[in-house]
């Protein structure tokens, strides 16, 4: 069974259930709790706040990944924003059935507040009120995403949103197929979390860890998506 999140935007209607989406209170959403569990015990959870999701090719389920792992933390009484940092294909509006325009690229052009470009949403019907899960969508397409992303104005509001909320999670194109997750992570600080599909290639795997290491980005977990292992890839 879906969550049902809904917007609190008044130009908007309420988003209709997605099947990518977990139920909170439902036992899929036990896999997400863990991973939270597992990324508040981390030796740098004090300090950072950002996560950046990822995985070396499309395909592998990295944005759902994204907007599951924000709900649920969303749920544990943290205040959650989910950016969707992949300008190229941004998914994140389609999964929440929400307007893809205002978003990201509009408040780093000026065009939008970040307030107006932010969906307000809650978890379903029986979810406190208190509890506060933010979408920021990808925004206006733009020739040049690449350059938008890795732009000063786009490290400045990340890190400023980093400080109002507990949480930022943020989806990003794969690291094979775009600089993107490496340089966000690089420059804001932020730790990556990185997606593995049971389809994906062991050297795509290990291109992709090599990027992000030469760069120094901080990965502090592997998402094993459907099914596998891990140890075929040789992490842990």
């Amino acid at each position: 069974m879906a969550a049902s999140p809904q917007t609190k935007r008044a130009n908007s209607h309420p988003a209709p259930s997605r099947l990518g989406l977990i139920d909170v209170h439902e036992p899929s959403g036990e896999p997400f709790r863990t991973l939270r569990l597992a990324l508040d015990l981390r030796p740098r959870a004090a300090d950072t706040r950002t996560i950046v999701v990822t995985s070396a090719d499309p395909g592998e389920g990295k944005s759902t990944i994204a907007s599951n792992f924000a709900l649920m933390s969303a749920v544990d009484d943290k205040s959650v924003l989910l950016v969707d940092g992949d300008l190229r294909k941004p998914t994140q509006h389609e999964l929440f059935g929400v307007s893809r325009s205002p978003g990201i690229t509009d408040v780093i052009a000026g065009r939008a507040e970040f307030s107006a470009a932010t969906h307000r949403m809650t978890l379903s019907a029986s979810t406190s009120p208190s509890r506060r899960f933010d979408l920021l969508t990808a925004g206006t397409a733009l020739p040049n995403a690449g350059d938008v992303v890795s732009s000063s104005p786009m490290i400045s509001l990340l890190q400023a949103i980093s400080r109002t909320y507990d949480i930022v999670v943020v989806d990003t194109p794969p690291v094979l197929a775009a600089a993107d997750a490496a340089s966000l992570a690089a420059r804001t600080g932020a730790d990556v979390v990185f997606v593995v599909s049971h389809r994906g290639r062991k050297r795509h795997v290990q291109r992709a860890m090599d990027k992000l290491e030469l760069v120094g980005a901080s990965v502090v977990g592997f998402v094993l998506n459907r099914e596998g292992r891990l140890s075929d890839y040789g992490y842990y």
